[in-house]
This record gives C-alpha cells, sequence and structure tokens, in this order.
C-alpha cells in the first residue's frame, strides 16, 4: 500500500501545511501528475500548483485531465509517478468525472502498487469514505455521486473553520447517527494514512458516535 495525504488547503504559511509538505517530500524529489477536478483549458488552476510545487524544486508536473483533453495513452505515464495530485474543487462532480473516465481503478492500483496520493479539498474527499457530507450540504440524493475511491474507512470535511454552525451541526448528527468516523480540518491542516496509521496535522476535529 502506499500513503494518503489529505489537504484541507495548501496554505504555505500555516505551521500545519509545512508539517505536511516537510512528510511528504521527505524522501527527496518527486515526480508528481496532477488531476484537476473541473475543465481546466486555461491550466488557471494547474499553473497555481505549479508555483506552488516549485518552492519544493519540482519543475515538471504532469497535467492528467478528465475532460475534453482526456488521453487514455498518458495512463502509463500516469502510474510511473510518485505523487498523484488530486486538485481541490466540487467533490461531487470530481467524483462522477473519475468514474467517467474509470479512473478508480487506476488509482486504486497505483495505491496498491506503494504510490502517494495528495487530495487537497474536494480532491481528498475522492480519497474516503463517499461524498455524502457534500451531498448534505448540496441536498442532492442520488446514490451514484456517493462513489469515491474508498480507500479508507472514513470520511474526510475539509475547510472546518468555514462551514456554518448549523451544517456542522448536521455532520455532527450523520456521524453519530450512522457510525461514521469524520476527520474535519480547518485550512492548513490535514491528516496522512499510512499502513493503518493515521497522522493528524494542525487542528482536527473528529465526529463520530460515542457508543
Amino acid at each position: 500500500m502506499g500513503k494518503l495525504y489529505f489537504y484541507s488547503d495548501q496554505v504555505n504559511e500555516t505551521p500545519g501545511n509545512r508539517r505536511l509538505d516537510e512528510l511528504l517530500f521527505s524522501g527527496g524529489n518527486k515526480k508528481i501528475s496532477y488531476i484537476p477536478s473541473t475543465e481546466d483549458k486555461e491550466k488557471h488552476y494547474y499553473g497555481t500548483k505549479v508555483n506552488y510545487y516549485r518552492n519544493y524544486g519540482i519543475e515538471n508536473i504532469m497535467f492528467f485531465d478528465l475532460y475534453s483533453e482526456f488521453e487514455p495513452m498518458k495512463i502509463d505515464e500516469l502510474l510511473s509517478s510518485d505523487i498523484i495530485h488530486l486538485s481541490a474543487g466540487n467533490p461531487l462532480e470530481f467524483s462522477k468525472a473519475l468514474n467517467h473516465r474509470h479512473m478508480d481503478h487506476v488509482l486504486l492500483d497505483f495505491y496498491n502498487r506503494g504510490g502517494i496520493l495528495v487530495g487537497v479539498s474536494g480532491g481528498a474527499v475522492q480519497l474516503g469514505r463517499s461524498t455524502k457530507l457534500f451531498q448534505m450540504f448540496t441536498e442532492t440524493t442520488s446514490e451514484a455521486l456517493h462513489q469515491t475511491l474508498g480507500l479508507v474507512d472514513f470520511e474526510f470535511l475539509p475547510h472546518y473553520n468555514r462551514w456554518s454552525s448549523d451544517y456542522k451541526n448536521k455532520i455532527w448528527e450523520y456521524a453519530k447517527r450512522t457510525g461514521t468516523t469524520v476527520y474535519a480540518a480547518n485550512d492548513g491542516d490535514g491528516i496522512v494514512f499510512e499502513e493503518g496509521k493515521l497522522q493528524m496535522i494542525g487542528d482536527i476535529v473528529v465526529m463520530k458516535s460515542e457508543l
């Protein structure tokens, strides 16, 4: 198995984010591939992450599109990466795009072979159990949209510092009612999962049933 990084958001100046990055690059320079959550023809969001990773001396980052520029022939190159970055964005639409391109099986294979998956915000949600937290927020009910990579048996809630009290209470109620564990992170914080062990970095709220 590989390693999973759940970032709420990549905020360089926070201690939690710096610690996550230190752990991510502890083995030296890495080859990174970037998968966008949405159409990014102008490469605006991709360019932001190129600049982010350039701070660590990484210049060549592969762009692997799920939309109009999707190229199945690039999958082998994608799998040769050390790190695959799943970008921030709408987790429901991201899940739909990954499943539409059958990339869930590709990413599972990458992880099982020891690859590192980095998820940021909506990208981090794809690593978890489901997208149900965001279906609650958008009030959508399609079972198909629940699907994620399901690499861990918990759900991840990014941007905890931004959500309203009402929505946070709904998440607490959901966790208690369903027995689901939810890890909620403020921007700049996150968690690392490797070999069944979870490391919380920064201010993480754990929501679960007390039973």
